[in-house]
């Protein structure tokens, strides 16, 4: 296969997280350049259930399939590569790669320091935000990170779950809204999570940090600035 310069591999995972990313592409790509523009990218689709079923931290069944699809999209030799599922980067930080993915933390830490800002909310799912992977590296580039208290972390993990079964209610949203609205009155909310970017857009609220949007925007310019 000829390389591709300054082109993006997907890493297709679930259909609802995969085609938010696909879409949000297509959709900035199109605004900025007009006509019929569309974002050009390859996807490797896989069947999202020799994976999703071992999330979050099942490592020893994670690693070794996720290093056998690393393997495969490698034949790509895409420029970056981008996996919709912001949980899955904990084990990609476990194997040994030679690919430039389009890593969220990272991103993160880079938009934080770039705006000066030193403490965040963190809202995802009940596991990223009680466990240490993206709390420690937030923390340990300076970072502080507030966690929200037990009741607003079950309202936030229900409505994430019922983001990821596509059954939300415009009353879930408007409860989401409400935590969303509690917390960035205080520091900038940081979703780490791709149910909880779905309604990125529609919060409509310049203090949150999207991990998603991110990665998102990265490859976007990414590809607008190829030579």
């Amino acid at each position: 296969m000829k390389k591709q310069a300054h082109r993006t591999c997907i890493l297709g995972l679930g259909e609802r997280s995969t085609q938010y990313y696909v879409s949000t592409l297509h959709k900035k790509y199109h605004k900025t350049l007009g006509d019929y523009h569309t974002f050009p990218f390859l996807l490797y689709q896989i069947d999202f259930n020799a994976i999703n079923p071992f999330l979050p931290d099942q490592f020893d069944t994670l690693v070794p399939e996720l290093t056998k699809i690393i393997r495969s999209i490698s034949d790509f030799k895409a420029s970056h590569y981008l996996i919709p599922n912001i949980t899955l980067h904990e084990t990609v930080d476990k194997i040994k790669h030679q690919l430039n993915v389009v890593h969220p933390v990272q991103l993160t830490i880079k938009h934080c320091k770039t705006h000066n800002i030193n403490k965040i909310a963190l809202f995802g799912s009940r596991y990223t935000i009680t466990s240490n992977y993206i709390t420690n590296a937030l923390t340990t580039a300076g970072i502080n990170v507030v966690k929200p208290s037990e009741e607003d972390l079950l309202l936030i993990d229900d409505f994430r779950t019922k983001t990821y079964r596509n059954s939300e209610t415009d009353s879930d949203f408007k409860v989401y809204n409400q935590l969303i609205q509690k917390h960035t009155n205080s520091y900038p909310v940081v979703t780490a999570c791709t149910e909880l970017s779905l309604h990125h857009e529609r919060l409509d609220n310049s203090n949150v940090i999207d991990m998603a949007l991110l990665q998102i925007e990265t490859v976007l310019t990414q590809e607008l600035n190829k030579s």
